[in-house]
């Protein structure tokens, strides 16, 4: 059903004035465009915005229609069920307009329209759906470098928030756990500048996951890797602490026992190393893209180690990375196959790494099939294909 209220006659009014004032418009005038901050917002979102760029005028915004049997966007913030709020409200170009939303709990898209009618006339329409309800939506759909979720009743997936100090309360890295293991199967992180500038030094602060962030992850499910294995191998890091030196606290995130996996030491030091320089790099010379990276292991044995605590430990047979990034600073989602990037790594744990960091290039739909795991999942279905068979070494200055 589609709602369309009584108390949408006042904008109704003031639209009509607008035109009746508006006048002629001239042909020199700059051009009006507007937009929605997003298309497509997820289930626990609580606004969108409308952004009018252009000559200086007001406008009126009217929400027309929204799907469902219940009002669940306006321009006031609201509660369900409380008193009906504005759908519509006067604005100014230049000053972007916020639209309130209810969070969606049913398991079902929902999309709004919203007429835009200028002081000159001009009439605009915009149009936005809110995703189904999902308990893994920022999971599903928000951030290009997630891989696709697999239930296993040893997995436990975790997200790491910091505070940059230029980019606000953002996502750190989101991890695959496995408390099996006591490894995680991979670290998917952004790189972008904020993340690495202003740069603090490397805290060196090497720590179970202190849990102050949910989910809990047990201490006891987690490495030591405090003293470390004793076995010869170096803690790894999987989202490196150099991509993460914006503050003290998003670095030391990155020595918690859930980023960390045993490593040889050669191979660490080695060309491990120079893979990890080497995104940074692109990163400075890509400063308007984020690069979406995905970090992790692969078990093709069960070879183990003991932890200083006495707890084995999985050893990676293998450790990989896959790399995406787009164009222009569209969202992953919306850019097409030609406008993106992709790349894969794969090398063996050990010290017989040899030879450049091209030799070990592959494509992600190569790592998905040895690993399992579906990579960047917000590619657009008809363009996954194409992008994930690239095996460009020279995209990514190698």
């Amino acid at each position: 059903m589609t709602i369309f209220k009584k108390y949408l006659w006042p904008a109704a009014l003031l639209t009509a004035i607008f035109l009746l004032f508006a006048g002629c418009k001239d042909d020199d005038e700059a051009s009006i465009d507007v937009v929605l901050r997003s298309d497509f917002v997820d289930c626990n979102a609580t606004t969108n915005r409308i952004l009018a760029t252009g000559s200086s005028m007001s406008f009126v915004a009217t929400i027309v229609e929204q799907d469902g049997d219940e009002t669940w966007c306006a321009f006031d913030s609201f509660e369900p069920g409380a008193t009906p709020p504005r759908l519509s409200k006067e604005g100014q170009v230049g000053i972007p307009m916020t639209i309130y939303l209810l969070r969606n709990e049913v398991e079902q898209e929902r999309t709004a329209t919203i007429d835009v009618v200028f002081a000159d006339a001009t009439v605009r329409r915009l149009t936005f759906t809110q995703g189904a309800y999902s308990e893994t939506a920022w999971y599903d759909r928000k951030w290009g470098e997630q891989p696709a979720y697999r239930q296993n009743e040893s997995y436990v997936y975790k997200t790491y928030f910091t505070d940059l100090k230029r980019g606000g309360h953002v996502r750190n890295f989101t991890v695959c756990f496995d408390t099996g293991k006591r490894v995680a199967h991979w670290a998917a992180y952004p790189l972008t500048l904020n993340y690495v500038s202003p740069a603090v030094d490397r805290t060196d602060k090497w720590a179970y996951d202190p849990n102050n962030q949910q989910p809990v992850i047990p201490q006891s499910a987690q490495a030591n890797i405090i003293d470390y294995y004793g076995s010869g191998y170096a803690r790894g890091h999987q989202v490196p602490s150099a991509d993460r030196y914006s503050t003290i606290g998003t670095n030391e995130m990155t020595f918690y026992a859930t980023n960390i996996m045993p490593q040889n030491g050669n191979f660490n030091g080695g060309v491990w190393g120079a893979l990890e320089s080497k995104i940074r790099e692109v990163r400075s010379l890509h400063n308007a893209d984020t690069i979406f990276v995905v970090t992790g292991t692969y078990f093709a044995d069960n070879k183990t180690i003991t932890d200083k605590s006495g707890k084995k430990v999985g050893v990676p047979s293998n450790c990989w990375k896959v790399l995406l990034r787009g164009s222009g600073g569209k969202a992953v989602w919306e850019c097409s196959a030609g406008e993106f990037h992709a790349i894969g790594f794969w090398f063996q744990n050990n010290s017989s790494n040899s030879g450049s960091i091209r030799d070990h290039s592959t494509t992600v739909a190569d790592i998905e099939r040895k690993t399992g795991f579906t990579f960047f999942r917000n590619i657009p279905p008809e363009a996954a294909d194409a992008v994930k068979a690239q095996n460009r070494p020279s995209d990514w200055g190698i």
